[in-house]
């Protein structure tokens, strides 16, 4: 099961589920000792593969009793346009690297080991007969905080992508959505025109069979003609645009956009728990980690090696072989570890200002998209009631034009009118329910 195909509540719950389990295995639960500075680890890392084991079980435990009844119409598409996004695939894929780096940390050796073949003689010179062997093999040794800031730094960046990952998906969400609510408009707005053709068809039918009857002029019958051709070239437009709608929503995500949506009403969800408030949170710890990164390597790494040495010299007795221990001690160089601390910390400094400005944003966009909701509700209703208006006028427009008491173009004309208002009647609707889409896509809820 991937959790990248999963519902919005689905994938969170996961995500929130495996990255606690994480900080639970980063932070032994007795505290005796801080994490980062562990030098003897041997008995906690030995169940590191267990704990994160049980850390994916707890995950994919959450998704199984996560509630389905979340899903929408739009998030079989939704899942596919992320699949189709060459971001959420390549962030997804850095896992592997993330379980590499965790490896790294809990191996017996910070590096690898190497060995040196040293022979010498003075063969080319005065060829005395000294010949001399010696074979050196050697590893290098953990620093002390090393291995535990290494294990933090790894965990942290993959909660930190994992973050990433969700936020990508809100940002392919708000594309999705407004690819459907453009489908959705030009839908309604052909169905407008659809009718307004069929009306103009009827009414130039019944003139043209007035005219056979000698009921009406021939003018009158071309003035309706002309309104047949309006119709049917707005209709064209209109149907251009949806195609081209359909096609961007198909480009999108691979499907055909769904018949309904509509958003799902937001409750107990808070900005602060806004993935991308959640992004730049984790984005604090990681650049935590590195700074711990950064104090713990503040040297090169010790060595310890061993060497055998065979030594044959015709000055000394011959052929003498010996063994013996080398240790390498490096010291730490304030020139070479400031800048790179400073660095640190400035990064560290750095994420809490970008994770401020993002809860002003997210707070931000939150208001805005109510106050989004609000303008388009009062536009609707006074829409709606021109709309109305304009249809009493219609209707008696169409009664005095029966009855000789008004010019067909006047009749024409209130249609048109009342054509327009149908357009910007719906617009206004679809304004409506795109703006709680935008109200969900603040507070960072998937379709």
């Amino acid at each position: 099961m991937s959790v990248d195909n999963l519902s919005a509540a689905t994938y969170r719950t996961a995500f929130v589920a495996y990255a606690l389990t994480r900080r639970l295995i980063r932070t032994p639960v007795s505290h005796r000792f801080q994490f980062r500075f562990c030098v003897r680890e041997t008995r906690y890392t030995t169940w590191m593969p267990t704990m994160r084991l049980v850390a994916l079980f707890i995950s994919l435990v959450a998704v199984c009793f996560a509630n389905p009844a979340q899903s929408s119409e739009l998030t079989a598409a939704f899942e596919e346009a992320c699949e189709r996004t060459p971001d959420i695939p390549a962030l997804s894929a850095r896992r592997a690297e993330i379980s590499a780096k965790a490896n790294a940390a809990e191996a017996l050796l910070p590096g690898g080991p190497w060995t040196t073949l040293v022979h010498r003689t003075d063969a080319l010179t005065n060829d005395r007969g000294t010949r001399e062997y010696e074979a050196e093999f050697g590893v290098p040794i953990w620093l002390r905080g090393e291995r535990g800031a290494m294990l933090s730094a790894a965990l942290t960046e993959g909660e930190r992508i994992e973050a990433e990952i969700i936020a990508k998906r809100l940002d392919v969400a708000k594309r999705v959505r407004d690819a459907y609510w453009m489908v959705a408009e030009a839908r309604e707005k052909l169905a407008i025109a659809e009718r307004r053709r069929a009306t103009s068809q009827t009414l130039a039918q019944s003139l043209r069979d007035q005219s056979q009857s000698g009921q009406a002029q021939l003018i009158d019958t071309k003035i309706a003609d002309a309104d047949v051709r309006d119709a049917e070239a707005a209709l064209a437009g209109l149907r251009s645009d949806l195609n081209q709608a359909r096609i961007a929503f198909q480009v999108l995500t691979g499907r055909d956009p769904p018949s309904t949506f509509r958003e799902r009403e937001a409750q107990h969800v808070s900005p602060e728990n806004h993935p991308r408030v959640n992004l730049r949170r984790i984005a604090i710890a990681k650049a935590q980690a590195d700074e711990s990164l950064a104090w713990a390597l503040d040297r090169e790494r010790p060595e310890l090696s061993g060497f055998v040495n065979n030594n044959t010299d015709t000055n000394v007795e011959p052929n003498v072989t010996s063994l013996g221990v080398r240790v390498k001690i490096p010291f730490a160089y304030d020139a070479v570890n400031e800048p790179k601390r400073a660095a640190a910390a400035a990064e560290v400094v750095a994420a809490h200002e970008e994770l401020a400005l993002a809860e002003r944003e997210v707070g931000g966009d939150v208001a805005q998209a109510n106050a989004r909701l609000d303008g388009a509700r009062q536009q609707f209703a006074a829409l709606d009631a021109r709309r109305q208006a304009l249809g009493s006028v219609v209707e008696l427009t169409q009664s005095t034009q029966r009855a000789g008491q008004s010019e067909l173009n006047d009749l024409i004309r209130a249609r048109l009118q009342l054509f327009e208002a149908d357009l910007s009647r719906v617009t206004a609707r679809i304004a409506v329910e795109r703006a709680r889409s935008d109200i969900n896509q603040a507070l960072g809820i998937e379709p």
